[in-house]
């Protein structure tokens, strides 16, 4: 692998994230898009649904002071067919002139004179002109002579005694709907105020002295034959159809209201009936149930009024919000888990939502949403799509680097391979014979070229067949097979380890999938197999791995650069105190240095410069406070590119190597010194009687020499019995009376303590005290502390075996009454060679291997040896064994 490779390697998961260049010019690109459809007014439906939905949730209590006299069909039933006389609209003006109306809107066109009833227009005229608050329509029409746009007014009689004119002009949307009004318009120039205006300017100036809206930039005159639309608004409808107070026109005329109904109130009078032609379908009609045009009017004086008239952002802001947004939130998308991306999509779309309705409801600004949230819609599956192809173009690399990598841990497929390891296990297992054979009935190998047996018929459709001696298997090789057959005995097919482990081996060789066809398989799935195949072996490399660590009786630390614990084992926990591996992580490495003691002027901060800065393998001795002796082994660990990533630190327990070495050098200091001395004293004694010199008379000669050779004796004798002790087996360990073995002790000694006048004493509770022992060893060390007590006592003292048991273990405690053993002396008196007491004469001295082989039986029947002495005193050396039943 080239240090490219490397270096793109050790980028993964470390560098700060890059934005991608081809994201960002596709991100640009699809901004781009939907800013043009924006632009062009190509999302104006769904911005309409939208507003539509948000408009019906958005209701408010109809006011008080505008009242609708509808022209209803019960009306036309009681007055007769429409138009009517203008006598009668005279009469209406004049009594809700009487009733105190404080304006009047007549939503009715009259626009030429009736000719059949010419007092008719004069009255109506006289009402107007009497009333003073009558206001009558205008309305902008295609002339059908030559289809020119032309302002109709009312007839000048009636135009004249008016109070105001205002046009009626409501706008459809292409799809049908009322939605908008401009507050002013008219042809060639917008001169007419929107009727609802014109009443505001009449009872309210200052209410609408600057109107809302968005203004048109070619609102003066452009030519005469041009409508020319100005303040342009969208309607907030207060609720449904029929949300204003209503009264039919003939119950006006008839008086059928209550006292004052309309003092003080804007009455709007118009066509409600479905015939009339002026209903109007808008965002809050439900099905079938269009608007009249006096309704549309009354919620615009009602909008008015409220200073709620909601105004359409500007296009030049809508294409900044929208493109500042898209581009953020798609820019965002690298910088965020990619299982959080949905999520953040689905904030950000709600959130446009949300921000649109506050608009709308506290700022009465309509910004449509469509463009943002078809961007996210769209710039989420485009970034999935993109990352999916990047992530099946990584699998691809990454795969194929593997593949180029060599592999830790080989698997061979091959037959020679799957051979030799069937001979490997022939003789591990101890079976007769094997042989493998193709799915065409050929040969492949076999254990001894004479073998011909055939497999089974029935092997293909039941994978497996006991045939007589022989075990048949099928082995699936992708479209292929093999056909195993193995020559196993029957004590052997029964052993359910060793059949486990021969079926692992072979199942190894399996391949039970049929090798892929190119382009019949998407290339994300192909990808994936391959992947998950990949994932397999690594899992089981990590596995095997792991398995290696957990067994190993060192301990392994892998440290990184920062000292830190990135991988460990279970016996390193053990050695550094730990209770369990998790802990290992938060063990600061720095501290390890406060457990160790180093040998020699090493410390462990230049033991890890020299490891990791100059790539130094180092191994050193120490010792740890639990007073375990260690070698600790430290190497560099270096990645592919030769760079050191830390350390790993081996740690081996050398207590037993070194406990061993100092044993080995007691032995050879005993060999060339202890049992050297008298033998060498003998000589001596022979080499003076050679000589002829008079030094010693021979009776004195003899006495020495049996002294030295039996001082020899005895040290030989002490070496071979605690060589013996230290090589007893408790499993070889028999039923045994120690009641039988300490009166046998005791015996033993009788004479020794009799030279002395000493006197045995023996307590002994019970006369039979049964457990697991070597009564050869556990008799010769009651003999050895019995003749301790004996060598250390003064002449006429007492010297007293106590035995007892409790019926978990037994106690045999030997007790002298001799000068005692101080106390920082106590726990050397076990070990080998030592000899601390002192009040023996030089040739009552003892080996100094007499206790060291009571403590080794001691060990060796699972007990544990204790002393109790005071100076000047006595001292006391207690045996606790457990008995049979506590084993």
């Amino acid at each position: 692998m080239s240090n490219r490779d490397v270096a793109s390697i050790r980028r993964v998961g470390r560098g700060r994230l890059i934005l991608s260049p081809s994201w960002l010019i596709l991100s640009l690109l699809l901004i781009g898009a939907i800013l043009l459809a924006l632009n062009s007014q190509l999302l104006w439906r769904m911005d309409q649904l939208l507003y539509d939905v948000q408009l019906k949730l958005w209701s408010r209590p109809p006011p008080q002071d505008v009242v609708i006299v509808a022209v209803d069909s019960g009306s036309l039933a009681e007055l007769g067919r429409w138009p009517w006389r203008r006598g009668v609209h005279a009469d209406l003006i004049n009594r809700l002139s009487d009733e105190g109306a404080k304006a009047i809107f007549l939503d009715i066109l009259f626009v030429e004179p009736d000719l059949q009833h010419p007092a008719e227009d004069q009255r109506l005229a006289d009402a107007i002109e009497r009333s003073k608050r009558v206001f009558l329509p205008v309305i902008i029409e295609q002339l059908k002579q030559d289809g020119q746009l032309s302002e109709t007014l009312p007839m000048s009689l009636l135009m004249d005694k008016a109070k105001g004119l205002g046009h009626v002009d409501i706008d459809l949307d292409p799809d049908g709907i009322a939605r908008r009004v401009f507050l002013k318009e008219g042809v060639g120039s917008a001169n007419w105020p929107s009727i609802s205006v014109a009443i505001l300017q009449t009872l309210d100036p200052e209410l609408v002295s600057s109107l809302p809206g968005s203004r048109n930039p070619d609102s003066i005159s452009v030519g005469p034959a041009a409508i020319v639309r100005d303040y342009h608004v969208l309607l907030p409808f207060a609720g449904p159809p029929g949300h204003f107070a209503r009264i039919p026109y003939a119950k006006v005329l008839q008086g059928e209201y209550p006292l004052n109904y309309f003092r003080n109130k804007i009455v709007l009078v118009g066509a409600t009936a479905p015939g009339l032609g002026d209903l109007i379908p808008t965002p809050v009609s439900g099905y079938n149930r269009p608007m009249s045009g006096v309704e549309i009017n009354a919620n615009l004086i009602d909008a008015l009024r409220r200073g709620i008239a909601i105004e359409t952002l500007n296009i030049k802001w809508q294409l900044q919000l929208t493109g500042i947004i898209l581009l953020l939130a798609l820019l965002s998308f690298p910088f965020i888990k990619p299982r959080l991306v949905f999520l953040t999509v689905g904030i950000m779309f709600f959130s446009t939502l949300g921000l649109t309705s506050l608009l709308l409801h506290a700022a009465h600004i309509w910004f449509p949403p469509t463009a943002i949230l078809s961007g996210l819609l769209i710039g989420f599956p485009l970034w999935s799509w993109r990352r999916m192809v990047r992530t099946a173009r990584y699998f691809e690399q990454e795969l194929l680097r593997l593949r180029e990598e060599p592999r830790s841990i080989q698997f061979y497929e091959e037959s020679g391979h799957f051979s030799k390891g069937l001979s490997f296990l022939q003789v591990v297992l101890q079976f007769d014979g094997w042989v493998l054979y193709d799915a065409s009935g050929l040969m492949i190998n076999s254990s001894h070229s004479d073998l011909a047996v055939t497999p089974p018929g029935s092997l293909i459709l039941l994978g497996q067949a006991r045939k007589e001696e022989w075990l048949w298997l099928h082995i699936p090789r992708g479209n292929t097979y093999w056909q195993l057959g193995m020559k196993i005995s029957e004590a052997l097919y029964q052993d359910r380890e060793a059949m486990d482990l021969l079926t692992e081996y072979i199942e190894q060789f399996g391949v039970n999938y049929l090798p892929e066809r190119r382009g019949n398989v998407e290339l994300v799935e192909r990808q994936v197999r391959r992947v998950q195949s990949a994932i397999a072996d690594l899992r089981s490399t990590r596995r095997l791995l792991s398995d290696i660590l957990r067994q190993m009786v060192d301990g392994v630390l892998v440290i990184n650069l920062g000292g830190q614990v990135v991988m460990s084992n279970r016996q390193a926990a053990h050695f550094l105190g730990l209770k369990t591996e998790v802990e290992q992580p938060l063990f600061d490495i720095e501290s390890l240095a406060d457990q160790l003691t180093i040998k020699g002027s090493s410390s462990l901060s230049d033991v890890f410069r020299d490891v990791l800065v100059d790539g130094k393998v180092i191994s050193l001795e120490c010792s740890m406070t639990h007073q375990n002796e260690m070698l600790i082994q430290i190497s560099p660990l270096s990645e592919a590119g030769g760079r050191f990533n830390g350390a790993i630190i081996i740690l081996s327990d050398i207590s037993q190597l070194k406990e061993s070495e100092r044993k080995r050098n007691q032995t050879l200091s005993f060999l060339s010194h202890d049992l050297r001395s008298p033998l060498t004293s003998m000589i001596s004694m022979l080499e003076i009687q050679k000589s002829g010199a008079d030094i010693l008379d021979e009776t004195e000669m003899s006495a020495r020499i049996g002294l030295y050779a039996h001082k020899a004796l005895r040290l030989a004798d002490d070496f071979l019995r605690l060589a013996k002790a230290e090589n007893a087996d408790y499993e070889s360990f028999r039923d045994t009376n120690i009641v039988s073995i300490a009166h046998n002790a005791v015996d033993s000694v009788f004479a020794e303590a009799k030279a002395k006048s000493i006197r045995l004493q023996r307590i002994i509770q019970s006369e039979d005290i049964w457990m697991k022992a070597d009564a050869a060893l556990l008799e010769r060390a009651l003999i050895n502390l019995l003749e301790n007590a004996i060598r250390y006592s003064p002449e006429a003292a007492a010297v007293t075996l106590r035995l007892e048991s409790n019926g978990h273990e037994v106690n045999c405690c030997v007790e002298d009454q001799g000068q005692g053993i101080a106390k920082e002396d106590q726990e050397k008196i076990f070990a080998p060679y030592q000899q601390i007491r002192k009040g023996a004469s030089k040739d009552e001295k003892g080996t100094g291997l007499g206790l060291a082989f009571v403590k080794v039986v001691v060990e060796k029947h699972r007990g544990k040896i204790s002393v109790q002495s005071d100076v000047d005193v006595g001292t006391q050396l207690c045996l606790t064994i457990p008995t049979v039943q506590d084993v």
